[in-house]
Parts: C-alpha cells; structure tokens; sequence
C-alpha cells in the first residue's frame, strides 16, 4: 500500500504537484494508526474455567483481569439486542456483578456457547 501511494504521489509530484507528498504521508500515518490500533483491539481473549465450585474468567490483553462466581449461584443471561441488527450479548451474573463473555464472537458462536457453558454451569445446581 506504502508503495503503490507513494509510487502515484512521486508520479503526481514530477509533474509540478508536488504537494501530494506530504498529504500521501499523512495518509499512509493514518492508515498505520488504524491498523495498530485494530491488531492491538483484536489481540484480546477470555480464557472461562469452570470449576467445582468457582466459575473463573480470566481477560488477556492489554492487561491481565481476572473474575470469580461461585458456580452454584452463577446465571448465564443470553440478552437480545434491543435494536435489530445490533449484536447481542452474554453475560454471567452472579450476586449483582455481571461479565461479558464472548463480545467478539458471532450469533452463531454465542449460542453455541450458551449452551455449552450453561449445561456445565448447571451440573452443579
């Protein structure tokens, strides 16, 4: 992409306009912020550990963050966007704190792990 712009901005600035180099920077720096800040946004996991007694999620990226439900009393909400066409959200609930799991995952892949998740979140009641 850097090469191709400034390949057309060179071509454009030998025939006397040259002041589209420095907007072909400008640009190719606004491209490069983009991008990083999208890998960076799409570098995040959640690791969900169910456990005996503790249903676990642990946030990796930018930060580590880690929280804890008991197992018996956790709830898996699967809530329906309000507005059609927005995405819809899962949750886990447990003595009036709640997390969002699985944000970047598509309908399909929601569902399927709300019911997964919350067939092993229901052994323990």
């Amino acid at each position: 992409m850097v090469i191709v712009t400034f390949g057309i901005a060179s071509a454009f600035a030998m025939q006397g306009a040259w002041l589209i180099l420095p907007f072909a920077g400008l640009e190719m720096a606004v491209l490069g912020v983009a991008l990083y800040l999208v890998a960076r946004r799409n570098a995040r996991w959640q690791t969900i550990s169910v456990n005996v007694d503790q249903v676990e999620v642990i946030e990796h990226g930018t930060s580590r963050e880690q929280q804890t439900f008991q197992r018996a009393w956790a709830t898996l909400v699967h809530e329906r966007p309000r507005v059609s066409g927005y995405p819809s959200r899962l949750l886990i609930r447990s003595h009036g704190r709640s997390l969002e799991i699985g944000a970047c995952l598509v309908e399909s892949e929601k569902a399927y792990l709300a019911r997964q998740l919350g067939q092993v979140i229901r052994l323990a009641n």
